[in-house]
């Protein structure tokens, strides 16, 4: 159940989808969004080593950290 939608909900929204784009329209754009959700997982998955390796430095300021009254509670 998505958003409260049941399955005939779906189904009645599937088939006015096809409808109006038509069945080619519909399996191209499914074809389309399947092949992107597997680079996704393919890039995600072995990624790139300059991706995956970054090293963050410390980028603070002087005012970024707490002054002598931060520890007071002030």
């Amino acid at each position: 159940m998505v958003f409260g939608l049941g399955a005939p909900e779906l189904l009645v929204i599937l088939c006015i989808v096809v409808f109006l784009y038509g069945g080619k329209r519909v399996a191209d754009v499914g074809r389309g969004l399947g092949e992107s959700v597997t680079q996704f997982k393919k890039a995600f998955r072995h990624g790139e080593p300059d991706v995956r390796d970054v090293e963050f430095q410390d980028v603070t300021t002087e005012n970024d950290r707490p002054g002598p009254d931060a520890e007071k509670g002030e």
